[in-house]
């Protein structure tokens, strides 16, 4: 007797150090607030005075859920989707020279018929974007805390609102925009996962995006990174 509890007080560490080790997952669910450079020239605005102050930067919302399938050589492979949206302004006070007041024109620019803002009022600029993919990552590390490498092909859209006075001879207030609708877009990054509490984690992400020409608007790249929280 004394044999048989020796042997399995002995056993149990063995099989202990035996068992695989833990690896990220099962999923995860994650809430971001992401900061976005902004494209600033003119293919993505409306027709504006020259000299108006165009946002640069933007901050807003990103949420994702991710699934771990299958394991590749030393990483786990994830699939889901990711969403992403931000947003930046900017104020061009009023100019007492009229000497800015020229128009810089886009051939086929979707704004208000022609329409055209007058540098002798306050411009504001609003600009958005708005993108989906779905994603597949390679993750790296324990069920305590991992990093990973992912990428996505899905859909993007920028939107710019540009709100002023109208210039003469007409008068008011009036909003242009400048919308070409969604393209495709392309997304590659990475990031880590801490689990603070067994089910909360914090993390960061770093991302590069490439938004597809669509109309008259140009290729625009993105560098969008966020930190945030993931739950399981």
């Amino acid at each position: 007797m004394a044999v048989a509890i020796a042997a399995l007080l002995m056993s149990t560490p063995a099989a202990a150090q035996l068992s695989p080790p833990s690896t990220p997952g099962p999923y995860v669910i994650d809430i971001r607030a992401p900061m976005s450079g902004l494209p600033s020239t003119s293919g993505f605005h409306p027709r504006l005075p020259a000299n108006t102050l165009v946002p640069k930067r933007g901050f807003g919302l990103g949420v994702g859920g991710h699934v771990y399938v299958a394991r590749l050589g030393v990483s786990r492979v994830g699939v889901g989707v990711d969403a992403l949206r931000v947003r930046g302004t900017a104020v061009t006070p009023v100019t007492l020279s009229t000497s800015t007041t020229e128009s810089t024109t886009e051939a086929g620019t979707p704004s208000s018929s022609g329409a055209s803002l007058s540098a002798a009022s306050q411009i504001d600029i609003a600009m958005s974007m708005t993108a989906i993919a779905p994603q597949l990552s390679f993750n790296f590390g324990t069920r305590e805390g991992w990093s990973y490498l992912s990428g996505g092909y899905g859909i993007a859209q920028i939107r710019t609102e540009a709100t002023g006075e109208q210039e003469s001879p007409l008068t008011g207030r009036t909003t242009l925009v400048r919308d070409d609708g969604r393209s495709a877009s392309i997304n590659y990054g990475g990031g880590a996962r801490w689990f603070i509490r067994d089910r909360v984690a914090v993390g960061f992400d770093l991302r590069f995006h490439r938004i597809a020409a669509v109309g008259t608007r140009p290729v625009a790249r993105l560098v969008v990174a966020s930190v945030g929280l993931s739950v399981r």
